[in-house]
């Protein structure tokens, strides 16, 4: 549902990342005037959580909530693919395997939404998806696929009337008597009817909150693979989970990017914990070469037509709750959207029209208590 309200609201964002530019979106769409301010020099920094070319996007869930969810922001990436022109999600399909007992509830919460999985011997996805060496059973998701993440981002800037105000890190963010106020780095402060607060890691920091639900940022590793030399033109690769201790994934990388070409591989779990960071510094965090050699050591036992050698590496940033729900709230005239967890891109245009539901006080489409700020945080919910 999308409410018209008169054109002198105004919003003021805080971060151009994936929530912060999804929620500018619902925002200006619903006719607020929104203004995003970024830290940073640009969108998609180094730094950003939402940097990068390829985000899996999938359906399947332990979780109905999450499936229903995943089904939401599908309907959304569509609705900004139409805006823009622009081919943003690449349906590859997906195999799943690993623990048996999360396969199940996976296959569970996809049969409960009527969405499409089906349950494939190893052999059986051999012959069905190939280039992958799944062990024991597999389920297959064919829905799921890739969306060009640098493209999304893009898109999302180039579809709707915000202004984008870059270079203009975010100091202080605060209650006034008509609303809420943000204090940047040059000693201004800026008024609006509602600040929403999206700035990553600096999120709950920035609200001068410390709740049970916070966690401290990670660092897992990505690489970067091509095929076997010689191996001439292989089938495409579909997306992979490999449920288990470290959760390692991989994904085609679509578009025209550097990486583009590669099968990308990292593992959700676990990464490296790190300090705050100022999202300023644009110099890339080095590589954990124990983590690239997990995954190298992964592409030799699970993906044989490609070269266990990298051709690029990189590391993201997890931007971390402690149960691994995302926090979508409101206080007073701040709403906030932090906590994604590593999981959270395919959800990006829903989670901006959820913010946006706060912000203007209509009621969301998905019941936001689970992801309250002040919740009951239970530490590793396996909402991956």
């Amino acid at each position: 549902m999308i409410v018209v309200v008169p054109a002198d609201r105004r919003c003021i964002v805080v971060g151009a990342g994936l929530l912060g530019l999804s929620a500018a979106w619902a925002l200006a769409r619903r006719g607020w005037d929104a203004v995003v301010f970024e830290a940073a020099g640009g969108v998609g920094h180094e730094r950003s959580g939402s940097k990068g070319d390829a985000r899996i996007f999938r359906l399947g869930y332990p979780d109905p909530l999450y499936v229903e969810m995943a089904r939401r922001s599908r309907d959304l990436w569509l609705l900004l693919e139409r805006a823009g022109g622009n081919r943003l999600l690449h349906v590859t399909g997906q195999v799943t395997f690993g623990d048996e007992a999360a396969l199940d509830a996976i296959a569970a919460a996809l049969a409960a939404s009527g969405a499409p999985g089906e349950r494939l011997s190893a052999a059986e996805a051999a012959v069905r998806v190939g280039g992958i060496a799944a062990h024991g059973p597999v389920l297959f998701e064919p829905a799921s696929g890739v969306l060009a993440a640098d493209a999304c981002l893009q898109a999302l800037c180039a579809t709707a009337r915000f202004d984008l105000r870059v270079g203009a890190a975010v100091h202080e963010v605060r209650e006034h008597p008509r609303g809420a106020a943000i204090t940047t780095a040059d000693g201004r402060d800026h008024h609006a009817d509602v600040v929403l607060v999206c700035a990553g890691t600096r999120s709950l920091a920035l609200l001068g909150q410390s709740p049970a639900v916070a966690a401290a940022p990670s660092l897992p590793q990505v690489a970067y693979f091509r095929p076997e030399p010689g191996a001439g033109s292989p089938a495409p690769l579909p997306v992979f989970i490999e449920w288990g201790d470290d959760m390692i994934y991989g994904l085609p990388v679509p578009g025209a990017g550097p990486h583009a070409g590669t099968y990308k591989v990292s593992h959700h779990t676990p990464g490296t914990v790190v300090d705050w960071f100022d999202p300023t510094d644009q110099a890339p965090f080095a590589d954990d070469p124990a983590l690239v050699n997990r995954l190298t050591g992964a592409v030799g036992r699970l993906l044989p037509a490609l070269d266990p050698e990298p051709v690029a590496t990189e590391r993201c940033v997890y931007d971390n709750s402690a149960d691994t729900d995302f926090v979508l709230d409101r206080i007073g005239h701040v709403v906030v959207g932090c906590g994604t967890s590593g999981h959270g891109f395919k959800f990006g245009p829903l989670l901006g029209e959820l913010l946006a539901d706060l912000a203007d006080g209509t009621e969301p489409p998905v019941d936001l208590a689970r992801f309250g700020l002040h919740r009951e945080a239970a530490g590793g919910a396996p909402s991956r």
